[in-house]
């Protein structure tokens, strides 16, 4: 395919790839870019990367519409979206186990209710909150929202299209109303595995460049608290060496303990300091970037591990191909790390 695009090029005296025809080449016949790139140059062409990369985002953001529901856990999405403009939600967990927050709305359904009491499954809006909201491909923290008349679980923690955090409940007991104080604990256990799983991803991401290749990007993740999945660009099948020397660099950073930093910097001082990132995204001019050492720098909002030691081991547990040109990594981090060894041992 690409010759026959490289024959027309010269046929047709340009010396340009259209970025439409080298994203076909990557979306549809698993081609990276930057091996298109280097067979172009050899022949004295060049590609179009501006509108390749225009390409990819329009087809991140057809995957993105492709997701939307219209009904999540009993609760109507446009009802999510009808939350008043001047409710803002703000979150501060990065520091913060539990704060004390004032209740700004409450929905059941499709409704926005004064109350919600024993029993019923709804949604609470505060005005502060340090629990994570889905994003980035973490899951939502679960906790619970309490005081001394009220208890409830938070099963889930989102946001709704206008970036306002939802958090959905099951209420144990009591009665609680719009405008009450109320205290939001997150689930500190399974939080501290998702902070695991998720530095680790990036572990995982310095890995696979450094073994496969300069043309691995991250293609998609999912970052839970038993597990991580991470999808990537790449042409072939890894083989058994390549996934052994992956997980090798990996536990090679988790046993050096290295100190995990994060840093508030402007958008073009993270781009100069080598930092990964989709930088064709929707960035502020401030962005957060998550560092462990030499082994990991990417923009990130989502919780993290303080050192990488605290991750445990790091184990692989399938490579696979999702599509033309992308691959999948699933894997499990300490605990669940240990006791997939221990079953293979058996």
């Amino acid at each position: 395919i690409l010759n026959g695009f490289i024959g027309e090029l010269k046929e047709n005296k340009e010396t340009i790839l259209k970025g439409a025809d080298g994203f076909k080449l990557y979306d549809t016949f698993g081609f990276p870019m930057e091996l298109t790139k280097e067979i172009l140059e050899d022949e004295g062409l060049s590609l179009d990367e501006d509108a390749f990369n225009e390409e990819m985002k329009i087809q991140r953001e057809r995957a993105r519409s492709a997701r939307k529901v219209s009904n999540y856990m009993g609760t109507d999405v446009k009802t999510l979206d009808a939350i008043p403009a001047d409710i803002e939600t703000i979150f501060d967990g990065y520091d913060n186990d539990a704060l004390n927050a004032e209740v700004k709305c409450l929905i059941e359904g499709e409704d926005f209710v004064e109350s919600i009491t024993e029993g019923n499954k709804a949604i609470v809006v505060t005005d502060v909150t340090p629990l994570y909201a889905e994003m980035g491909g973490q899951i939502g923290d679960t906790g619970f929202i309490f005081n001394d008349g009220f208890k409830a679980q938070v099963v889930d923690t989102k946001k709704n299209i206008g970036g306002k955090i939802v958090h959905f409940v099951e209420v144990l007991s009591g009665e609680l109303k719009s405008g009450d104080k109320v205290t939001i604990e997150v689930d500190k256990e399974r939080r501290e595995n998702i902070k695991r799983n998720h530095t680790a991803t990036h572990l995982l991401d310095k890995a696979l460049v450094t073994v496969l290749g300069s043309h691995v990007h991250q293609a998609g993740s999912y970052v839970s608290h038993d597990r991580l999945r991470f999808d990537f660009s790449h042409f072939e099948a890894m083989t058994e060496e390549e996934i052994t020397k992956v997980e090798d660099l990996v536990n090679e950073a988790i046993t050096s303990v290295t100190t995990v930093v994060t840093k508030v910097m402007d958008l073009q001082e993270a781009k100069n300091s080598g930092a990964i990132g989709i930088f064709d995204d929707k960035y502020s001019d401030k962005v957060r970037v998550v560092m462990a050492g030499e082994y990991s720098k990417e923009l990130c909002g989502g919780t993290h591990i303080d050192n990488t030691g605290k991750i445990g081991l790091f184990k692989i547990i399938s490579e696979s191909g999702i599509a033309a040109g992308t691959r999948r990594i699933e894997a499990v981090v300490g605990k669940e790390a240990y006791k997939l060894v221990n079953e293979k041992k058996d």
